[in-house]
């Protein structure tokens, strides 16, 4: 079978069929996360925008009040949900998959009158899409300067679309989102980075409206896709889909900067307790070597590129004394004195094959001595722990109470009460 066809078998054996539960509870925290950096970014420019450019009347929810068509709605609040880059990501498909299928599946589903079961479903499996086609496109795909993001998660926004629509016919809906995928990391660090999320969200409402229409395209768009955009066709990512769920592996941002900085800043925070100086002479940053081309940034302008650098978001934890990274400190950083980039330039960034991807390792020499910590994204994290993470990261970005307000909503599986708060 295709990928195509791959792709359609998944949506109708399981547009009906019972979904594991622990996939379920991982999306209904995606669900959560979603709602909290998508009201915790109200106010920022990018957001204001892309709600200004969407916003007016119709049949689906706008983050902060007001509506527009669903097709608009999940390009808004698709940007919205990425403008803080602080959504969860998931470093098997290369990308963020929430902040594209979620907004897809809720203006969908709003529009057609979807339960909030049918639009977490819609959500699960969107996702559980978007990764199996990052990861058949692999990592080739993202290291020439495609973002997964926005190409493997037009996919997943067709599929989350299409389940909530109950629309039947998943090979159109397929095939006219794999024609409109588009995204390339060079926007990285620019407001047209979240804009990609939202696109790609659009883009999957766009191409099960299209099916329902009677437009489709070739089937054999998926494999001219792969061809033209150094896709290395694993098929190997097919294997157990709708048996087992690699979209329960994704992660979740506590820091609001690029998830490929988190594994170095969570080492650099607890090297810094043990730092007997005022602050260390030298730091050493070993790091995959595919993060070099997102995250290295050598010289930043402002917060936004600030997020793709390690040099800088370093800097930040020195400076705070390792206490965290938050978008107060990233604006602080700026405009950046002359102490400051004397800070920056004793950074140094090394790329090193022997660090896995979702890793980091840090090395301080600070008062003659030599620190080094390692820290692993991948270490296990349960559901409570997980919870509990996203409850504290909630306090720390919306008012006081709002995250477990929100966490309420989405264990009361209230379609009303959850757009109700997107729109409040």
């Amino acid at each position: 079978m295709t990928a195509h066809e791959k792709l359609a078998a998944f949506y109708e054996t399981q547009r009906e069929a019972e979904l594991p539960r622990s996939a379920l509870n991982v999306m209904r925290l995606c669900l959560l996360d979603w709602l909290i950096v998508g009201r915790a970014a109200r106010g920022d420019a990018v957001a204001e925008a892309a709600l200004a450019y969407a916003g007016g009347e119709g049949e689906a929810s706008l983050f902060f009040g007001g509506g527009a068509s669903a097709r608009m709605a999940a390009l808004a609040n698709g940007t919205v949900s990425h403008a803080l880059d602080y959504d969860d990501t998931h470093f098997a498909h290369i990308g963020h998959v929430s902040t594209v299928v979620i907004p897809a599946a809720v203006a969908m589903g709003e529009a057609r009158g979807a339960s909030f079961e049918t639009i977490l479903r819609a959500a699960l499996m969107g996702a559980e899409a978007a990764t199996r086609f990052g990861v058949w496109l692999g990592r080739d795909h993202y290291q020439i300067g495609y973002h997964q993001t926005a190409t493997a998660g037009a996919i997943g926004a067709a599929v989350a679309a299409g389940v909530a629509a109950g629309h039947s016919d998943a090979r159109a809906a397929l095939s006219n989102a794999c024609g409109f995928a588009a995204g390339l990391k060079a926007q990285f660090g620019t407001a047209m980075k979240p804009v990609n999320a939202g696109m790609a969200a659009a883009n999957g409402v766009e191409a099960v409206l299209m099916a329902e229409a009677g437009l489709s395209g070739s089937e054999a768009v998926f494999e001219a896709f792969a061809k033209t955009h150094h896709g290395i066709k694993d098929n190997a990512a097919w294997e157990g889909m709708g048996e087992t769920w690699l979209f329960e592996a994704v992660t979740h941002k506590f820091y609001p900067c690029c998830h490929g900085t988190h594994a170095m800043i969570e080492a650099l925070r607890a090297a810094l307790q043990r730092v007997p100086a005022p602050e260390p002479e030298r730091i050493t940053v070993r790091t995959h070597p595919r993060w070099m081309s997102v995250c290295n940034k050598l010289m930043v302008r402002d917060a936004l590129e600030a997020k793709f650098s390690y040099r800088a978001l370093a800097t930040l934890l020195v400076l705070s004394g390792g206490a965290s990274v938050d978008e107060a400190g990233l604006q602080g950083l700026f405009p950046m004195t002359q102490a400051t980039r004397d800070l920056m330039a004793r950074v140094d960034v090394i790329a090193d094959e022997a660090v896995a991807e979702e890793a980091c390792s840090v090395t301080l020499d600070a008062g003659g001595q030599e620190i080094v910590v390692a820290h692993d994204l991948r270490a296990p994290m349960g559901f409570e722990a997980r919870l509990a993470k996203l409850l504290t990261k909630g306090e720390g970005v919306l008012p006081k109470g709002e995250a477990a307000r929100y966490w309420d909503v989405v264990k009361g599986a209230d379609r009303a009460a959850l757009l109700a708060v997107i729109g409040a």
